[in-house]
């Protein structure tokens, strides 16, 4: 199973790209992913993801508490497909900001 998660600098913010599928076996894995940001304003691209277990959108959601907490930003990189319908049939895309790609952060 192909996964990778990788911060790049985006501008003024610091982007979680992942790769892969998004699970349980995987959510270790981005949860310590969300430590090595540095940036008041994060974003998690899931572009390049395959698959996303619902029970992983807790960490999203973690992210964007975090962030919410230190005084900053948080915006999921989705573009339309299964991870982008997942998230709105779970409302989540009602709770963060979500974007198509990451040309529209705010």
């Amino acid at each position: 199973m192909l996964f990778d998660v990788r911060v790049l600098p985006e501008g003024d913010w610091d982007v979680l790209c992942v790769v892969g599928d998004l699970d349980l076996a995987t959510v270790p894995a981005l949860r310590q992913s969300f430590d090595r940001l540095d940036s008041p304003a994060s974003a998690v691209d899931l572009s390049g993801v395959d698959y996303v277990d619902p029970v992983t959108l807790g960490v999203l959601l973690l992210g964007a508490l975090r962030a919410g907490r230190a005084g900053g930003r948080f915006a999921v990189v989705c573009p339309p497909g299964p991870a982008r319908d997942l998230l709105a049939e779970t409302g989540v895309d009602r709770i963060l900001t979500v974007v198509d790609d990451r040309s529209a952060l705010p």
